[in-house]
């Protein structure tokens, strides 16, 4: 299951906008070490540019290989009540969950400030992608209008989602799949079984029908 733990990355290959995105990190309730807190490199962000990301199993599917990497990683437990906030270049990742019966659940929210560019899927609930499922639902049993759609009051600049990154895990996966890479196939049969319709999930399983 550690093989699922979510790999070295910047959250900009996701998140996109600005680079001065950042993200708050706070688990929810006490997440020692063995439960698999986050583990970044301080100073990593000054790099100033999104590093080459890869297919990786985790959340994500996208990791920066670590032999490009340099910096000393820094964790700690963390307790009830701490958070970690970082830039969207800061390279990170989740550390093994080593328990034998414990689930690490984390509060993962993003910011940044008016009048810097916004990518259009951080509009969207989280994850909207891959299930019918939009602001209609969340707001649904709300008991005031005051705050929904509150972005919709500001001039933002919205930008298209960058699919470059995406599109390298995929195509990764595939060729790595072809090959019979375990990882890759255990990758693209998530992929078919969550959104079967799509092109992606189609082409997904026509490599694993091949290989």
């Amino acid at each position: 299951y550690t093989d699922h733990t979510t790999p070295i990355h910047q959250d900009f290959v996701h998140f996109q906008g600005s680079f001065d995105t950042y993200t708050c990190w706070a688990p929810i309730g006490d997440c020692p070490i063995e439960l698999g807190p986050l583990a970044l490199i301080p100073g990593s962000h000054k790099i100033d540019r999104v590093m080459d990301h890869h297919f990786s199993l985790g959340a994500g599917a996208l990791a920066i290989n670590i032999q490009d990497l340099s910096g000393v990683w820094l964790s700690d437990d963390f307790e009830v009540g701490d958070s970690l906030i970082f830039h969207s270049l800061t390279v990170h990742q989740a550390l093994p969950n080593v328990t034998e019966d414990r689930m690490r659940v984390s509060l993962d929210n993003r910011y940044q400030v008016f009048g810097i560019p916004i990518a259009e899927q951080m509009l969207k609930p989280h994850l909207s992608n891959f299930a019918d499922f939009g602001w209609e639902d969340i707001y649904e049993n709300w008991e005031s209008d005051e705050l929904k759609y509150y972005w919709k009051k500001h001039d933002l600049e919205v930008n298209k989602k960058i699919e470059t990154w995406g599109k390298i895990a995929f195509d990764e996966a595939m060729d790595l799949a072809k090959g019979g890479d375990d990882k890759a196939r255990h990758h693209l049969q998530r992929m078919i079984k969550r959104d079967p319709e799509t092109e992606a999930a189609i082409a997904a399983a026509e490599v694993l029908t091949e290989a």
